[in-house]
């Protein structure tokens, strides 16, 4: 069996274009910034996501990097199918203005989770909040 005389200049060619194609995207291909990544976290979760009732256990205050007066982390806790779930979400990478009132220790929250994971989980994102629940009356 002989080999076509246009067989080794094709797959010369088609080496060259699958080495050219590899080296362009290792030179050019940007990889995603943690803030990048958690946007799109917070957003998934806002597509697919439930709400269920949560509270505020706790805030660590933002780094000093975040700038001044920003949100703090929040540390909170909910309940989904019978486990509890304590979690954080630094608020301060959401970029949205948020009332610092809502975010008190012992308050109440609305609590987006991924019901394919439980864990994953926002109480704000850039197109919802769950901050400012307050308790019904006689609850």
């Amino acid at each position: 069996m002989t080999i076509p005389s246009y067989a080794v200049p094709v797959a010369i060619a088609a080496g060259v274009v699958i080495v050219a194609g590899v080296a362009s995207w290792l030179l050019f291909h940007r990889r995603l910034t943690p803030e990048q990544i958690e946007c799109a976290r917070r957003l998934h979760v806002h597509a697919i996501g439930r709400i269920t009732a949560g509270e505020i256990l706790d805030m660590v205050s933002a780094p000093a990097e975040a700038g001044e007066n920003q949100p703090p982390t929040l540390i909170y806790r909910y309940e989904v199918g019978g486990v509890t779930y304590e979690v954080s979400q630094p608020l301060y990478l959401v970029p949205r203005e948020i009332d610092p009132q809502s975010w008190i220790p012992g308050l109440p929250v609305q609590v987006m989770f991924d019901p394919s994971q439980p864990a994953n989980s926002i109480v704000a994102c850039e197109r919802w909040i769950g901050l400012g629940a307050r308790k019904r009356a006689g609850a």
